[in-house]
């Protein structure tokens, strides 16, 4: 068990709860779950919580000691104004939680993940100019070259073209073969059916003030409840 949250509700300001996940909700390695839900529906509130950087308001959450965590942001929230080198944003994350500095150069794990992702030659490139695709691969290297026991991605595949998006989720399949907990967060049915055996699907809140309902369901019910019309 990586992360395991039972009854829990979180939120920002005490009397007005964002998001409730109803019964448990278990992360274990080999495992990949989805959330799904509208914007506004506390997809980020719930993220938060699930990587304890948000108290509960009420429930428990149990977390394995000692589980390091990474992060998958939007390649499009990704600030380019700041210039460096692909290599440096892929070792961005790594550098800044272990030595709490900048890292030089790409080291032998982040060149294989980045020759995996079929980003390796464009280590010394800028990162800016790089397409959408290439950027989200090699976020990805970074995320994947710091060896998280859990991965949260945010929209993984939001904009990337049919060869980017194939190859990503590949790459994210087969981490998760080999013992990577995730959690994909995405507006893709397509996406997270192709990763999670599982998904958190939010409700948003009927009543003024109510917090938005996350209950458990399988990643193919996901369809059936699309296919049917239903909104979460």
């Amino acid at each position: 068990m990586l992360v395991e949250l039972t009854d829990c509700t979180f939120g920002y300001v005490p009397g007005r709860p964002v998001v409730r996940v109803e019964g448990t909700v278990r992360l274990e390695p080999q495992t990949c779950v989805g959330i799904f839900g509208p914007n506004g529906a506390g997809k980020t509130t719930l993220v938060r919580g699930l990587l304890g950087l948000l108290r509960p308001m009420s429930g428990v959450v149990r977390r394995d000691a000692g589980t390091r965590q990474g992060y998958l942001p939007q390649h499009r929230g990704t600030d380019l104004s700041w210039p460096m080198s692909a290599c440096d944003a892929a070792t961005l994350a790594t550098s800044a939680r272990r030595r709490f500095g900048w890292a030089t150069g790409c080291g032998a794990r982040m060149k294989r993940l980045m020759e995996v992702l079929r980003v390796g030659e464009l280590a010394n490139r800028p990162f800016a100019k790089l397409s959408g695709g290439q950027q989200q691969r090699v976020l990805l290297a970074g995320a994947l070259a710091d060896e998280p026991a859990l991965l949260v991605l945010d929209e993984p595949t939001d904009g990337l073209d049919v060869g980017s998006r194939d190859l990503l989720l590949r790459v994210l399949r087969d981490a998760i073969g080999r013992g990577l907990g995730a959690v994909v967060v995405s507006h893709d049915a397509d996406d997270i059916v192709a990763l999670c055996g599982s998904v958190l699907w939010l409700e948003p809140a009927r009543e003024p003030d109510a917090p938005s309902v996350a209950h458990l369901i399988s990643a193919t019910s996901l369809r059936e409840r699309l296919a049917v019309g239903r909104t979460p």
